[in-house]
């Protein structure tokens, strides 16, 4: 039995999409790792944008920690392309990886909670799902020995951060009543709603991360 998740079909093709991009700074000085740091940069720069809605507008604080949002996912992506395409993919940079994406998450999360557009309890259990999901795949790879592919799961980070710029930009054609009066039967925000989904599906895939581990090892003690 092999140690290891196919991936997705969706994943391959963000991988295709961006082999491009690693393979034009394969040969720069230009590293992997200083495009994750970046890209943590780029984030840090998404929660300032949210933050500031409640003195810019809110509409406009969304709009740019979107912005940021998306160009930090975009650098994120383009760190394991050039890993690849340079020859350097290794166990340290995978786990650097992995640690920035977590720290990137935190602060787009930070962002909207100090902006005032979700309550800290939904960010908290958003976080508290990350967290969990990714803490579940290292550590059925450390003490398990087990390749545990990041598409095991109903969602990918990619997917949940796509689901909150989509929930982010929602909001603004609500707080600009381009389309409120189809939101009526709620008091609960779009972006809240969206947020809730993103922590209960990451939950669901830090549980499925813990079922595949379960029967991964079974069937070793079976085989033996």
């Amino acid at each position: 039995m092999s140690n290891s998740i196919p991936k997705k079909g969706l994943r391959k093709k963000y991988e295709a999409v961006f082999a491009p991009f690693g393979k034009f700074l394969a040969n720069t000085w230009i590293t992997p790792n200083m495009i994750s740091i970046l890209s943590v940069g780029v984030s840090i720069c998404s929660c300032i944008a949210y933050s500031l809605g409640p003195l810019i507008g809110a509409s406009l604080g969304l709009l740019v920690g979107t912005f940021m949002l998306g160009v930090s996912s975009l650098l994120d992506m383009m760190d394991g392309s050039l890993a690849r395409a340079k020859g350097i993919a290794g166990h340290f940079g995978a786990l650097l990886d992995r640690t920035l994406d977590r720290l990137s998450e935190f602060f787009f999360l930070l962002g909207i909670m100090i902006g005032g557009y979700v309550t800290p309890e939904l960010v908290f259990f958003c976080f508290e799902g990350m967290i969990l999901a990714s803490y579940v795949r290292s550590t059925a790879e450390l003490r398990g020995g087990l390749n545990m592919d990041s598409t095991k799961g109903i969602f990918e980070r990619k997917e949940k951060l796509t689901l909150l710029a989509i929930g982010c930009l929602l909001e603004i054609l609500i707080i600009e009543n381009i389309f409120s009066g189809l939101w009526s039967f709620t008091n609960f925000g779009i972006l809240s709603i969206i947020v809730l989904i993103i922590g209960i599906a990451s939950n669901i895939s830090a549980f499925q991360r813990l079922l595949y581990a379960r029967d991964y090892h079974a069937t070793l003690d079976i085989s033996k």
